[in-house]
């Protein structure tokens, strides 16, 4: 079987892309139902109206800088905490079974809490984001950090390389980074829905202010163009996550 280069996959996947909104828009059309199953067309104009508003680009503004902060704090807490996991049997066995139970609790269900304890403002919503990512974060850092690279380390040791502070970042950081990146690239996917949660119920403001605003004037084409956005950060993220693992996994 030929070899498939990144030209034939980018063709593979923009003709799929070309179907699936071709079907989409003639089945809309002959649906005839915009608020049920708007055109293709209709969400374009509705996305070029917000653009041209600037509502959008706004928005877009607000959903970002929330994600960014949600995500670094995520991403610090989620180190330690898998760190601590990672290299003391007792904090294993004491924080594993309630991160566990957090990873399986829908984030939504968790939003009446963080308004009671922190209120509509911004840190109740970075909170969400927060309680969203930070717990793949800590398993992947767990997991990494978990299996120590012997040999690495006993070489690291041999040019003086002492302390566990000091083996930790020389040495079992660099070795585990495939898996930390893993977790932080579902971690991302994460607290984009975090992000759009909070937007939606904490604050009518971001991509899930517009969501939430649009949907209950059931415009439905104006929902679509908000969504488009928010599914386009989210695959962004993941995918210079990606990329960076990918080249860290190369060289």
């Amino acid at each position: 079987m030929k070899k498939r280069t990144k030209s034939d996959i980018r063709r593979d996947q923009l003709i799929g892309l070309a179907v699936f909104l071709a079907a989409w828009e003639i089945t809309a059309q002959i649906m005839g139902n915009k608020l049920v199953l708007p055109a293709i067309s209709q969400i374009f104009a509705a996305l070029w109206d917000l653009i041209s508003s600037g509502e959008l680009i706004l928005a877009l503004g607000e959903s970002i800088w929330l994600l960014i902060v949600g995500l670094t704090i995520s991403t610090i807490i989620g180190f330690i905490l898998g760190a601590l996991v990672a290299r003391s049997r007792t904090a294993y066995w004491m924080l594993n079974p309630y991160f566990s139970a957090l990873f399986a609790t829908p984030t939504i269900a968790l939003v009446p809490l963080v308004l009671v304890w922190f209120g509509f403002g911004f840190p109740g919503r970075v909170i969400v984001v927060v309680l969203a990512a930070v717990v793949p974060i800590m398993f992947s850092v767990a997991s990494g950090l978990r299996d120590d690279p012997k040999d690495l380390v006993d070489v690291a040791r041999s040019f003086g390389v002492k302390g566990e502070l000091a083996l930790l970042y020389r040495v079992r950081v660099r070795a585990a980074l495939p898996v930390l990146l893993a977790g932080l690239r579902l971690a991302a996917g994460r607290a984009v829905v975090g992000m759009a949660v909070a937007e939606t119920y904490l604050r009518l403001g971001g991509i899930g202010g517009l969501i939430k605003a649009y949907g209950s004037m059931f415009q439905t084409d104006y929902v679509f163009a908000a969504i488009l956005p928010l599914s386009l950060l989210g695959i962004t993220i993941v995918s210079i996550i990606g990329r960076i693992e990918r080249k860290l996994h190369w060289t």
